[in-house]
């Protein structure tokens, strides 16, 4: 017998170039199947022939084996034979090659006639050299290229498209093996959801690592995102033994790497796009096993920084610097027009209209109109936005965390440090140069809380007087922050209206609705969340009850009958009657013996509760305008609730809006600094410094590590990376269902039941019905005051906007000093 043929030789039966002409093998099949046909047609018995031809060999001295490996390739002689070589191709393209194959592995008589063990290596084998060949082209389409750290590589990887074209293209026999071993027959006939596709990538993916760990594109993308769900180390060390992901090692180096890359690319978009800033205070204990004295447990206060990069197109004039100093210094001579905001205007008309949209929302959105016929009657459509931010994803902002720093915000030496020094180094701004340019020529604004940007203002105020616009900081602009104004006007409405259980104040619905934790203002934690979830189902059993007592029934949904003509003229009673000013004032003209003291209040705990609704829908759908709208009444409100603060800081807004920005500053104020999307969506803006809270709960929370690796530096290391990291764990989300489904935040519970419990609680104390000469029960802290009545007598009686425009009456210097000279006399100005 012939020695064993090699790979090559073996597979070039498959192109038999001896030949000297090229055969037809279609009339060859065609020519089989004829004598096949005529054979049977003739009467010929095939077992007959079978043994009469095996005698033949016989005669010539060879048996079935011999004559076989002789037609197979057998000598030279054979392979050289036209004969022998045109019937052995013809065979070795033929159909019939596959069923003498199955015949060997499945004998249709005794199994042990078959190929038995021989067959099955011969199997293994050749489709091990087969599946070799199919993994040498994986190893390249796995080898990730050298930008894979980037958020573009990582996020770029479809899993999908990834496997369809190992199927298709690089492992198709591979790939059609595995997936017959992934699923018994049953369940590929039964199976209608679970489909095997990841599984057997994965698998592929294992096996091209453990050939060559250069080969890790889908190992490298778990790994993040592993790492990024906070997979312990010793989770991690436990999937790169199977072969499933990099090592732990390898993971924590790579978040390094991703944050070096991200601080480089953020530098670089500050050069070229248009950028603004915000920053806020970090807390957190730093915890020790072992005590000693170089190793303390310790309380860290440190803070964080984020850089929004603004749309192509969006930007400041290349002279804003020069004129904004010019409109301060005519602002500075102008005092404050205060009376303006005591006019009736178009802002007051545009509130009105949209508070009686948010009553009649209420209404629409209860179970009772779910099906209203004439939902979408134009009757019924919401005002007009006044000034709206465009959405989608040409209006998309990206934030760039900078590095975490151990320094207190909330001292001016803290924010002198950060603002002029720490901040502007990762920015790629820390030279002379940089500074110099940022003083003469730009304007940088800096977003965050009331704490913040009065540490701000106070260092400019301290250092008016100093030798260039950059030691001025006359280059920082900063604004506060929505988020936190929203957070003040929430805690005023709870301590106004909060009184006693007896009374019909704010703790009677919390301690009906079983709400804890809601007596005491916080400013820390889950506190606000809460509060705005109990003012918003609160202020929604309020009006349903209001509905139903302006309507003259006994439920508002029995309104559900109503044509929108009606509810409009309900709408109007309701609103003229029970919330506006004058009601309270129709209800103080009344004889004191005959004045209602429960419908009063509740009047002006309507009214109020509709302006804080108007800011959260405002900053929610992005309506910029209605925000600035809403700022006399916040105003009023600081000032009356004893929230100086904020009364001030309102009061900075005001006066920059109306007098000491530019056109080209406000608009820009206004479109980009006040709320972000990251959406695109249209009710998908936020406030900057929420956005920023965001930040900091992913940094001290989310990402941080736990346990002895919990320290400043391996913050600082992740903080630049969290961006990518959450758009890796978006983008594999989004290719599986499962992780999909799980949602990013807590599903929120039904309020329906809570709400009944607010309209009966309300309807229960006749809360909207005038009866003479009633009187809030309880003692004086269930009388609340009007705050925004009082807030609006203090600011004209009181002096609070002269004092607050005398210390700003500071002239600042004009020199641009930037180096000191050895003689004096040498300086310019």
């Amino acid at each position: 017998m012939a020695p064993p043929l090699d790979d090559a030789e073996y597979w070039a039966a498959f192109e038999d170039s001896d030949d000297d002409e090229p055969l037809n093998y279609d009339d060859e099949l065609g020519y089989t199947a004829s004598a096949r046909e005529t054979f049977c047609k003739q009467g010929g018995n095939l077992e007959a022939s079978v043994v009469k031809i095996l005698e033949l060999i016989k005669d010539e001295g060879l048996n079935l084996e011999i004559f076989l490996d002789a037609i197979f390739w057998g000598d030279s002689g054979c392979q050289a034979n036209y004969t022998i070589s045109h019937q052995r191709a013809v065979f070795m393209r033929s159909p019939t090659l596959v069923t003498v194959l199955d015949n060997w592995w499945h004998p249709p008589t005794r199994k042990d006639s078959g190929g038995g063990k021989p067959m099955e290596d011969f199997v293994l084998a050749r489709a091990g050299e087969l599946l070799e060949e199919d993994m040498d082209n994986v190893m390249t389409r796995f080898r990730p290229p050298q930008d894979m750290l980037s958020k573009e590589r990582l996020t770029s990887v479809n899993f999908r498209l990834v496997g369809n074209e190992l199927r298709t293209t690089h492992t198709p026999r591979l790939w059609s093996l595995l997936e017959q071993l992934a699923c018994t027959r049953r369940q590929q006939k039964l199976n209608k959801h679970k489909n095997p596709f990841h599984v057997v990538l994965t698998i592929i993916s294992m096996l091209s690592y453990s050939r060559s760990h250069d080969s890790c594109l889908l190992t490298v993308i778990w790994s993040i995102y592993l790492k990024a769900c906070g997979l312990s180390a010793r989770s991690f060390d436990a999937l790169h033994a199977l072969g499933f992901t990099m090592s732990h090692k390898w993971a924590a180096n790579t978040f390094a790497k991703i944050s070096m890359q991200e601080s480089a690319t953020t530098r670089q978009l500050i050069q070229a796009r248009a950028h603004f800033g915000s920053h806020d205070n970090l807390n957190f204990p730093e915890r020790v096993f072992s005590q000693r004295g170089h190793n303390m447990s310790r309380f860290i206060s440190a803070s964080a920084a984020t850089i929004y990069i603004l749309p192509k197109g969006a930007g400041l004039p290349p002279d804003i610097a020069q004129k904004v100093k010019e409109h301060r210094r005519q602002a500075f001579s102008e005092p404050f027009p205060l009376q303006a905001l005591y006019e009736v205007d178009a802002a007051n008309v545009r509130i009105k209209a949209h508070a009686r949209y948010q009553i009649l929302q209420f209404l629409l959105n209860s179970p009772a109109f779910t099906n209203y016929t004439h939902r979408n009657s134009n009757l019924l459509t919401s005002p007009p936005p006044t000034l709206l931010l465009q959405s989608g994803p040409d209006h998309i902002a990206e934030q760039w965390i900078l590095e975490t720093v151990e320094v207190d915000e909330s001292s001016y030496d803290g924010t002198d440090k950060l603002c002029n020094d720490i901040w502007l180094t990762q920015m790629g701004l820390g030279s002379e140069d940089a500074k110099r340019r940022l003083g003469e020529e730009s304007l940088l604004v800096w977003v965050g809380d009331q704490l913040t940007v009065d540490r701000i203002r106070g260092l400019t105020r301290y250092r008016y007087a100093d030798p260039n616009s950059f030691s001025r900081m006359e280059w920082l602009e900063p604004v506060f922050g929505w988020f936190h104004a929203l957070m003040a006007f929430a805690n005023s409405l709870h301590t106004q209206y909060l009184g006693t259980s007896v009374g019909i104040g704010l703790r009677r619905a919390f301690e009906t609705l079983g709400r804890k934790g809601l007596v005491k203002t916080e400013t820390k934690g889950v506190f606000w969340h809460h509060l705005n979830e109990a003012l918003w189902h609160v202020g929604e059993g309020n009006f349903l009850q209001l509905w139903a007592t302006a309507g003259n029934v006994d439920h508002a949904a029995d309104l559900v009958t109503c044509t929108p003509e009606e509810l409009l003229a309900i709408l109007d009673k309701l609103y003229e009657e029970h919330i506006v000013q004058r009601a309270q004032e129709d209800m103080d003209d009344l004889p004191e013996h005959k004045h209602d003291e429960v419908a009063w209040q509740m009047a002006m705990f309507s009214a109020d509760l509709l302006g804080y609704f108007n800011l959260c829908e405002a900053m929610r759908l992005g309506d910029v305008g209605r925000m600035e709208d809403l700022l006399p009444t916040m105003l009023f409100r600081f000032a009356g609730g004893g929230n100086h603060k904020y009364a001030v800081e309102v009061l900075e807004l005001l006066h920059k809006l109306r007098s000491e920005w530019p056109e080209e500053l406000r608009t820009y104020i206004r479109t980009y600094c006040w709320l972000v999307n990251f959406s695109g969506k249209h009710d998908g803006f936020l406030a900057v410094d929420m956005a920023q809270e965001h930040n900091i709960k992913d940094i001290k929370v989310t990402w941080r590590s736990f346990g002895p690796g919990a320290t400043l530096s391996y913050i600082q290391k992740v903080s630049p990376a969290i961006p990518v990291l959450r758009a890796v764990k978006a983008n594999i989300a989004s290719q599986f269902s499962s992780i999909q489904g799980r949602g990013t935040r807590h599903g929120t519970p039904e309020k329906a039941a809570d709400i009944e419990r607010m309209v009966a609680m309300f309807c229960g104390f006749q809360a909207h019905t005038v009866e003479e000469g009633r009187n809030i029960k309880g003692g004086e802290s269930d009388h609340a005051t009007d705050y925004v009545t009082l807030g609006a007598t203090k600011l004209q009686v009181e002096g609070m906007v002269e004092r607050w425009w005398s210390d700003r009456l500071f002239e600042r210097a004009t020199t641009e000093v930037w180096a000191l000279p050895d003689r004096m006399d040498e300086c310019t100005t």
